[in-house]
């Protein structure tokens, strides 16, 4: 600790923040596996449903043959806007644990090692997860055709080009929104 503590480059200390064994796996178990494990789990409860949508069903006289109901249009739509939500949720949940795990994978592993790991590595490790934070706006903007309208209205200081059209023709002003049907003034 007394090594890792002084800079000789700059002939002068700094603080290491060390954790024993016991905190660093509770810390990182509540921070990062308990919270990734139930959004396994709701994923998966929200997937599941929807592949057996996908699935052909079978006449119960004949289980080889599939039923020949020609599928309407509003299940269609549904079936397309929930795949599309269950492929945003996964990337959304991909890019959370792909930006986070190394940093809670080596905060469990550092203590059990005699605290070896470089510190340039810790901080890229943490600075992975907070980029995980900036990336998230741009991930909803680019999955979420609702989500990417707002952003630039946002972004563009409520440029009209990137409005929906009125039904009556008028545009709504920068300080309300309609949400479902009804109209919010902003303050």
């Amino acid at each position: 600790i007394q090594q890792r503590q002084f800079n000789k480059a700059s002939n002068s200390t700094y603080c290491i923040f060390m954790v024993n064994k016991p905190y660093a796996i509770t810390c990182s178990v509540v921070a990062f596996y308990i919270p990734f494990l139930l959004m396994v789990l709701a994923y998966h409860r929200i997937y599941e449903p929807q592949k057996h949508l996908q699935e052909p069903q079978q006449h119960p006289q004949h289980p080889q043959e599939p039923r020949q109901h020609p599928p309407d249009q509003h299940s269609s739509h549904r079936m397309k806007t929930e795949t599309k939500a269950a492929k945003t949720l996964c990337i959304i949940m991909g890019c959370f644990c792909l930006c986070w795990a190394p940093f809670f994978v080596t905060n469990i592993v550092d203590p059990f090692i005699n605290y070896t790991v470089p510190g340039k590595l810790w901080t890229a490790f943490l600075w992975l997860g907070y980029i995980n934070s900036g990336l998230n706006p741009f991930l909803y903007a680019f999955l979420n055709k609702a989500f990417r309208r707002a952003f630039l209205i946002i972004l563009c200081c409520g440029d009209e080009r990137y409005r929906r059209p009125s039904i009556l023709g008028q545009t709504v002003p920068c300080s309300t929104t309609t949400i479902n049907g009804s109209t919010h003034v902003l303050r």
